[in-house]
C-alpha cells in the first residue's frame, strides 16, 4: 500500500513538474526541490534507497509537503492555471488538470484532460482528428489544371 501510495504521488509530481518546467515562476520551486530527480521525472523507477524508505513512510512524508506546495503554485498562478483543462464533455467551468489523479482522466493520445465521472471510453477530441482525417483523405481538394495556350 505505502508503495501505490508513493507512486500516486510521485505521478502528481511528474505532471506538476511538467507545468513548473513551462513556467517562468515556477522554476524557482523546481530549484528548491531537494529530493532525486528521477522520483518526479519517472515516477516508475525506484532505488533500492526508495524503496526501503517507502517502507518507512519517509518518502511519502517528504513528497507531501512539495507536492502541497507546487499545488498552491498551479493553482495561484495564471500562467498554469492557463494550460488547465476545461472537460469538454459535461462543459462545467471548472478547471482540471491531469495531476488531479483521482478525479481527471487524461486521453494517452492527445493529452485531452475530462472528469472521469464523464469520460465514456471514447476521447471526442481524438474522434474529431479522426473524423477530420477521414474527410480530407476522401475528398481531396480539387486540383487547378494550368494550361499553355
Amino acid at each position: 500500500k505505502a508503495v501505490v501510495s508513493t507512486q500516486s504521488t510521485g505521478y502528481q509530481l511528474y505532471f506538476l513538474n511538467e507545468y513548473l518546467r513551462a513556467c517562468k515562476n515556477g522554476k524557482d520551486l523546481l530549484g528548491s526541490v531537494t529530493i532525486r530527480g528521477h522520483i518526479y521525472n519517472d515516477p516508475e523507477l525506484f532505488s533500492l534507497e526508495d524503496l526501503c524508505s517507502v517502507k518507512d513512510r519517509v518518502m511519502i512524508e517528504a513528497l507531501r509537503p512539495i507536492v502541497t506546495s507546487w499545488l498552491q503554485h498551479v493553482d495561484n498562478c495564471g500562467l498554469c492555471r492557463g494550460k488547465g483543462f476545461i472537460c469538454e464533455l459535461c462543459e462545467r467551468k471548472e478547471v482540471i488538470y491531469p495531476f488531479q489523479l483521482t478525479t481527471v482522466f487524461q486521453c494517452q493520445m492527445c493529452w485531452t484532460c475530462f472528469h472521469k465521472t464523464c469520460f465514456t471510453g471514447t476521447c471526442p477530441k481524438c474522434a474529431r482528428i479522426r473524423s477530420r482525417r477521414t474527410m480530407s483523405q476522401e475528398d481531396p481538394a480539387p486540383q487547378e489544371h494550368l494550361t499553355n495556350d
